[in-house]
């Protein structure tokens, strides 16, 4: 039942077909193992009923060992008060029992060994099938793989190389932004005279214009023995 399967799985992994017929060769593949599961699931149940069936027979089988078992006991008995005839009636019921006993026996132990039997086949083409999904899933893989990598442009670039080329292109328009923002702040000072004023300041050229972390502190400092002769 396996084997087709076992086939599109190789030619999926082994054959350079165009993305086209992968596809094809995926979408069949899946299809058919859509179908073996299906069988074996169906096969499951049936398993499944036999196994129920084989119960009530061990079960019925125990009920008739019970009875012929009561009905021996009361038909000692009943010969010992001298009833033959209910001795006799119990004797036949006994014999009927015992026949069906027998042929019970006989089926639940060739049945056991059927039951065996399919329960081994089922369970190996369980293992086969779970080894055939998980084929089919690197296959799928492999195919959205082979899919992002394939051709995206008349030009013959892929998608990939595409979406590099465009980050590239982005990246170094926004350098050449960033540059041209320097250079037209240098080459037009008087547009943002304060820029210009805090570069100077920040260069030793006259008073500051904003508050430094090291001014502050020396301020601090210088303020601290005016505070202590204040408090005393």
């Amino acid at each position: 039942m396996f084997e087709p399967f076992i086939s599109q799985l190789k030619a999926l992994f082994e054959n350079s077909a165009t993305n086209n017929q992968s596809r094809q060769s995926l979408a069949v593949l899946n299809a058919n193992l859509r179908n073996a599961a299906n069988s074996v699931r169906a096969a499951q149940a049936a398993l499944a009923r036999a196994k129920a069936e084989q119960h009530q027979d061990r079960k019925r089988l125990k009920q008739i060992k019970n009875s012929i078992e009561d009905l021996e006991n009361r038909a000692r008995n009943a010969l010992l008060k001298g009833l033959e005839p209910l001795a006799r009636e119990a004797a036949e019921a006994i014999a009927q029992l015992e026949e069906e006993k027998s042929a019970l026996e006989t089926a639940i132990r060739s049945f056991d060994q059927e039951l065996s039997s399919l329960t081994e086949t089922l369970n190996r083409s369980q293992n086969r099938l779970r080894a055939l999904k998980r084929g089919e899933r690197t296959a799928e893989v492999r195919e959205h793989i082979q899919k992002a990598q394939s051709l995206g442009s008349a030009a013959g670039q892929s998608s990939l190389t595409q979406a590099e080329e465009q980050l590239d292109t982005l990246l170094q328009q926004q350098e050449r932004d960033q540059l041209a923002d320097r250079e037209f702040a240098v080459l037009a000072p008087a547009d943002n005279p304060n820029a210009l004023i805090e570069k100077l300041a920040d260069a030793g050229c006259g008073e500051p214009v904003r508050n430094r972390a090291d001014d502050v502190l020396a301020r601090l400092r210088a303020e601290t023995p005016l505070l202590i002769e204040k408090s005393h």
